[in-house]
């Protein structure tokens, strides 16, 4: 019930009821530092994505992820700590090189970026609505 009434106020607050359908892809700033890989994710880069093509060989990616998920869960605290040490890590250097990117020009880039996402949403919109020549 809750869900349905934010969205029945989301619909009548838009400016168009197309604007729940508009999805343009975010324009990315020039030189931003990239966000770290979860500990899942870099333990699926390195071991479990070769493990489980291994077992495996003839299955779509589809099965592939949903294997590697299972094994991530029934994976030790042990194996799991390796993973997420250098999840920290990583994610402690970007946090460093972001804060290094947006004090040398990035919250100029970000802005410029993030005004470029609203111009391509908005161009969007109003060709969903009818609105565009």
């Amino acid at each position: 019930i809750h869900f349905y009434k934010r969205f029945i106020s989301f619909v009548f607050v838009s400016q168009s009821p197309f604007s729940l359908l508009t999805m343009v892809k975010a324009v990315k700033a020039e030189g931003q530092p990239k966000r770290p890989m979860s500990a899942y994710f870099l333990w699926m880069n390195e071991v479990g994505r070769a493990s489980v093509k291994a077992k495996n060989p003839d299955a779509p990616i589809t099965e592939i992820s949903k294997k590697c998920g299972e094994e991530w869960r029934a994976l030790g605290d042990a194996a799991k700590k390796k993973f997420e040490k250098k999840q920290e890590e990583a994610k402690k250097k970007f946090e460093v090189d972001m804060k290094e990117w947006l004090e040398n020009g990035g919250e100029e880039a970000m802005a410029q970026a993030k005004k470029e996402t609203q111009q391509k949403k908005d161009k969007k919109e109003a060709k969903a609505a009818g609105d565009w020549p």
